[in-house]
């Protein structure tokens, strides 16, 4: 059974321990799952090899707290946050990638380490988006031993403000869509980030968008703007295959 590091960076407990559930239930049979948060200042990130002690892989996951952007002004406290989360967690990336660990990266995580690695993250209205929409795989993601285990196109759960603009040097595109440019992305052999949620069905995902403040119009019913997305649905327990 593997050992992965899920990182969160999420204000409510409540919302941690449901994605903490949620990747548990998705690898049950795989793995297991230990959790730290980026907002724990105790601690050592300048220590990245005592954070991955005892694990086999490492998850970032999604945040309804904060933005990389945002549209708003540097000092605005939800992006000034993230600011220091990148700060926090930049030589834990940067190792994982040296070492070719196993590394997961979803919606904000997605984000985060486009943005560590050199990549650019912006409020795009364009990409800017809330319910369920299908994305498709480039010819690389179809030959990539994970995202090649999926149809060409498939439905995914979107929910997110900002978007990456721009990739790293040298990062791979494996998925991407009308209203998604980056959907899915590949750091060398064993690092994939995508935008969307894979942890989370159609249902989930019109939970968390009520719960969640500013993601929909006052009175908009979410039931209508999300549906199933099976194929989306396993990459989390393929991802563990790998890892």
């Amino acid at each position: 059974m593997k050992r992965i590091l899920l990182v969160h960076s999420r204000v409510r407990h409540e919302v941690r321990s449901g994605e903490h559930e949620r990747y548990e239930k998705l690898g049950e049979g795989l793995a297991t799952f230990g959790c730290i948060s980026t907002l724990d200042s105790l601690r050592d990130w300048d220590d990245p090899v005592s954070l991955l002690v005892g694990y086999d892989g490492i998850i970032f996951g999604g945040s309804g707290d904060f933005y990389l952007d945002g549209g708003r002004g540097e000092d605005d406290p939800a992006r000034a946050t993230s600011a220091m989360i990148i700060a926090r967690v930049r030589p834990l990336i940067e190792h994982v990638l040296e070492t070719r660990f196993a590394m997961l990266g979803v919606c904000y995580g997605h984000q985060l380490i486009a943005q560590v690695l050199s990549g650019a993250v912006c409020r795009d209205p364009a990409q800017a988006k809330v319910g369920t929409f299908d994305v498709e795989l480039t010819a690389e993601g179809q030959d990539d031993p994970l995202f090649g285990m999926l149809p060409q196109r498939f439905a995914a759960q979107y929910g997110h403000k900002d978007s990456v603009t721009s990739m790293p040097l040298g990062a791979a595109l494996l998925a991407t869509g009308d209203s998604c440019r980056f959907a899915a992305i590949r750091y060398g052999a064993h690092a994939y980030t995508m935008q969307f949620h894979p942890e989370l069905s159609g249902e989930d995902m019109a939970r968390r968008v009520v719960e969640t403040p500013g993601y929909l119009p006052e009175g908009e019913d979410a039931r209508g703007l999300f549906r199933a997305s099976p194929e989306a649905s396993r990459l989390v327990p393929l991802f563990l295959g790998l890892s």
